[in-house]
Order: C-alpha cells, then sequence, then structure tokens
C-alpha cells in the first residue's frame, strides 16, 4: 500500500522538509500540501513556503497544493476527511503531518485523524549555537484517541436525523413508516429512540432544541463529519 503524504504548511520550510524527507516508515508517492483559504499576512507566508517546498519536492514526488479552512475547525476537519476519502478511493493512505503547521490546522487535523484512524506526525525542532531553527531533531508519531463510534443501529439513527426535520415522531415513521397505524407498538419506538438519542447527544453526535412542546434533534458537527467517515466507509462500523 502507498500513502500520500498530507503536509500542513506553517511558515518554517526546513521543518517541513526534513520531516518530509526524513520519514521513510511509509512508502511515500504523493504530497499533498495544506494551506489556508483565506488571505491574511501570515497566511501569504505559507503560501510562499508552499511554493518552494512544492518546486523542491517535485522531482521526487507527485505533489499537490490545496486549500481549507483554518479559521473554522470543525469544518476544517471534514474538509480533511475529505481528502483523506478521496484519497483513499484512489487507493492511498494518509498520513498527517502537523509537524509546520499553525495551531488551528494542528487541532483540526488530529481530529480528522482520529476520526479516520489516519497516521499523523509532528516533530520537534533543531536550532543551531545561534538558536536559529535548522530542521527537525526528532519526528514523533502521535497516538489516535479511540473515538467511541455508534452502534449499526445509532448510525441509522443519525441518518435519519440528517434527511428529516428532527422531530421524534418524524424519525420513527422515517425509520418505520408502518407504525403510524399500530399506536402502541409507536409508544414503544418513541421510548427506545428517546433512549438511543440520549446515548448519540452524551457522545456529541447531535444537539437538541425545544421549539415549543416538542424537541428537534440535529446533527453537530461532529456528527456530519462522522457522517462522511461512514458514507466513506472510512471505518467499520461497531455491530
Amino acid at each position: 500500500m502507498t500513502y500520500t503524504h498530507v503536509v500542513f504548511v506553517g511558515h518554517h520550510k526546513d521543518r517541513l522538509m526534513d520531516s518530509i524527507t526524513r520519514y521513510r516508515k511509509y512508502p511515500i508517492h504523493r504530497v499533498t500540501l495544506v494551506l489556508g483559504s483565506d488571505d491574511s499576512s501570515g497566511e501569504r507566508i505559507s503560501r510562499r513556503v508552499a511554493d518552494k517546498v512544492k518546486h523542491e519536492l517535485s522531482p521526487l514526488f507527485e505533489v499537490t497544493i490545496i486549500r481549507v479552512d483554518k479559521r473554522d475547525i470543525m469544518n476544517a476537519a471534514s474538509q480533511i476527511v475529505d481528502l483523506i476519502q478521496k484519497e483513499r478511493e484512489k487507493g492511498y493512505q494518509c498520513i498527517l503531518n502537523i509537524s509546520g503547521s499553525l495551531r488551528t490546522f494542528s487541532i483540526a487535523a488530529y481530529i480528522a485523524g482520529c476520526l479516520t484512524q489516519s497516521p499523523m506526525i509532528t516533530s520537534i525542532p533543531r536550532y543551531d549555537e545561534s538558536d536559529q531553527e535548522v530542521g527537525v531533531e526528532e519526528i514523533i508519531e502521535l497516538p489516535t484517541i479511540p473515538v467511541q463510534y455508534p452502534r449499526k443501529d445509532q448510525v441509522q439513527l443519525l441518518e435519519a436525523i440528517a434527511g428529516s426535520s428532527g422531530y421524534l415522531e418524524d424519525l420513527i415513521l422515517q425509520l418505520n413508516p408502518r407504525m403510524k397505524d399500530e399506536p402502541d407498538v409507536f409508544a414503544k419506538e418513541r421510548s427506545r429512540l428517546t433512549h438511543h438519542l440520549k446515548k448519540i447527544e452524551e457522545m456529541g453526535f447531535v444537539t437538541k432544541e425545544k421549539i415549543g412542546k416538542q424537541v428537534v434533534f440535529s446533527l453537530s458537527p461532529l456528527g456530519r463529519i462522522y457522517g462522511k467517515v461512514c458514507k466513506g466507509d472510512i471505518l467499520r462500523i461497531n455491530g
């Protein structure tokens, strides 16, 4: 299996180059440089760094540059999950390299890496006698935190929430249309779904809002990202 090295670009070219060329645990075929989508002064520095890195790496790898939203962490994590899905569809696994990234990129990449169980690395910078940074002293592999994933029936409920108004009665009928004419069964199903909704709310996948006398459920940002993970078959859904 070959890998795409996904590198989140900051302002330190030497650190990025060292972390890419020295990390050889997996066979790398492609490098994707990730920049922010805004036009801030700091991002302009990152773009110049990315151009230099691409120029130096192009003889060795297939190099592309993409942009994601670095200001909204959950949106950035969602875009990174999209990238991982697309790479896996092409037959590549992804390594997420946050050695030289800005803080928001690091957080977003770590969320995406944990959700997709992708390898992640960072590095400790090396300095010369004048205290100037001159590359990487050590590359560190980051552990992924286990994510509590919903069971299959809970995943079906998340999918129903995504495709409905979010009212409990609507969710029941969407999952079991025949229950409309069975009041006793409907009441039991309402109790069952209420239990599952409480569980996935505690897991952070849904939020609820009271409108009048009714409660409306909707996917949280984490729930929307997890929906992408499920659709991309990145992970085996728990039984």
